[in-house]
């Protein structure tokens, strides 16, 4: 096999199986790398960011330097500790909170006495609970969660004395839908980043990039140069004419 696009958890379990079956792999490409180089490629002179994956029940970090991948980590949590939180300090069921999330867009102008609408709840057990106070709990835990992995993430201290570009992909899209105003202001309240939410890159792209990559190298590799074997009165004629 000369090609291998993967995530990063799996690369040593393909590894052994390869390895057991003897079969050679001429190179091997993570998943995260390709992605930073798809993003480079697309936005004209950026070769330093960060890319976080918000994921349901994890999330992750990246980041590229000068076009390199210079560090990335885990987090064990995700979108839906938001979620979570809501149905523990408001005593409502998790369904009727995601419910509520999957048909809400909450925002800094909600009214402080607007309350949710009675037809998120079930048979009938309708609780009064202003959106406001919804909007205040995702607020703040939004806010934890990104100062974890961004502001006060002890791995980024050296990494974080200037401006960054931040790239952001929140993998549920109505969390995305409900919660993206809040996501915004956080990064408005730290301007020394740059926030662009991202969309899934699709296979056939990631794919494209990893094809040029493989035969063409990348910015921050040797571009091998083919020279084809000359006779000496061949060289002798190029040096003469040259």
């Amino acid at each position: 096999m000369s090609l291998s696009l993967i995530n990063e958890n799996d690369y040593k379990n393909i590894k052994n199986i390869f390895n057991k079956c003897n079969l050679k792999i001429k190179k091997i490409l993570l998943k995260s790398f390709v992605e930073g180089a798809y993003i480079s490629n697309k936005n004209e002179n950026l070769d330093t960011f960060y890319q976080i994956k918000i994921n349901t029940k994890d999330s992750q970090l990246f980041y590229f330097e000068n076009n390199s991948l210079k560090l990335e980590q885990s987090f064990d949590f995700g979108s839906d500790l938001i979620a979570r939180d809501i149905s523990k300090v408001t005593s409502l069921k998790i369904e009727i909170v995601k419910k509520i999330i999957n048909n809400s867009s909450f925002t800094h102008d909600i009214s402080k006495d607007v309350l949710i609408e009675k037809e998120m709840f079930e048979n009938g057990n309708y609780i009064k609970i202003k959106k406001r106070l919804l909007l205040e709990i995702s607020e703040a835990r939004i806010e934890e969660l990104l100062e974890r992995m961004l502001v006060k993430n002890i791995n980024l201290l050296s990494f974080n004395r200037h401006s960054k570009v931040v790239f952001i992909k929140i993998n549920d899209q109505s969390h995305f839908k409900c919660f993206k105003n809040i996501y915004s202001l956080f990064f408005e309240k730290y301007d020394k980043f740059i926030v662009n939410f991202s969309k899934d890159i699709s296979t056939e792209d990631l794919m494209n990039n990893v094809n040029e990559i493989v035969h063409f190298g990348w910015k921050k590799e040797a571009v091998p140069v083919i020279q084809s074997n000359k006779s000496l009165i061949a060289r002798f004629f190029d040096t003469l004419f040259s």
